[in-house]
């Protein structure tokens, strides 16, 4: 059974999905208005996509921005995120780096959440985990796959090993080229959440062909789904409004 994690009003790990919306803008003034078109939609969690983000190499530029979206969107927690290119983002930068920036942005005590890419760290190394966690934000272990979908039993295997990070929540997103690799993320995701981990899982099939997973989260065990309210950061995203509907007639019709 998934022990819940709150964080501020937020409880992952129970009920619906929460609908998360993330901001891409390149600096701080689009950022700025950026967060306040998202606030006004109300979703449940907001993911800055700091890989898009100009000042990301400047520490104080950093800080600030993560100072300014903090006060715009209070109470709704943040999530930060540097995806990297080797996992369909926009940072092309070193280990060294990746770890630093994470690091800053825990530091500064203005985030709730972090997403570490599990298998860009050295293999076994749970230290970067460890070290975000004693700032007392909350650890997603994710995984990234833009190319394809592996087997139901790798992507179980995968999931596996990123529950030994140490990290409080784990996600992985892949993209289907059939049906079946549709499937095989949610029977994995709902074999890890039913067999192998206490912790609220996430996962989705990126693109047109899996859309379903981004709306039917709550049968197979996923506990955030992400949508749009400006730019999509990963291809199948949906508006926020068009999700909220089809996710609270699912979760009336399964009560």
């Amino acid at each position: 059974m998934t022990k819940e994690i709150k964080i501020r009003n937020l409880v992952l790990g129970s009920g619906m999905p929460k609908i998360c919306v993330p901001l891409t803008s390149s600096s701080l003034n689009a950022l700025q208005k950026e967060a306040a078109e998202a606030k006004a939609a109300s979703p449940d969690l907001v993911e800055w996509r700091a890989d898009f983000f100009q000042g990301l190499y400047n520490k104080e530029e950093l800080e600030e921005a993560l100072k300014e979206l903090t006060d715009i969107l209070y109470p709704i927690p943040l999530l930060f995120t540097i995806r990297t290119k080797a996992e369909g983002g926009n940072a092309d930068i070193s280990r060294e780096e990746y770890a630093r920036f994470n690091l800053i942005a825990a530091a500064s005590g203005k985030t709730d959440l972090i997403d570490v890419e599990y298998f860009q760290l050295p293999e076994g190394d749970t230290s970067l985990v460890s070290a975000l966690q004693t700032h007392g934000t909350e650890i997603i272990a994710s995984s990234h796959d833009f190319q394809k979908t592996d087997g139901r039993e790798v992507l179980l295997e995968r999931f596996c090993q990123m529950n030994t990070s140490g990290a409080d929540i784990l996600k992985m997103a892949v993209m289907p080229r059939e049906f079946e690799d549709v499937a095989a993320i949610m029977l994995a995701t709902s074999e890890m959440v039913n067999k192998y981990t206490e912790k609220p899982v996430i996962s989705m099939s990126m693109g047109s062909l899996g859309a379903i997973t981004r709306i039917a989260g709550e049968s197979f065990g996923s506990s955030v789904t992400f949508a749009t309210v400006g730019a999509a950061s990963a291809p199948g995203q949906l508006p926020i409004e068009d999700l909220r509907k089809m996710l609270n007639a699912l979760h009336r019709k399964n009560s």
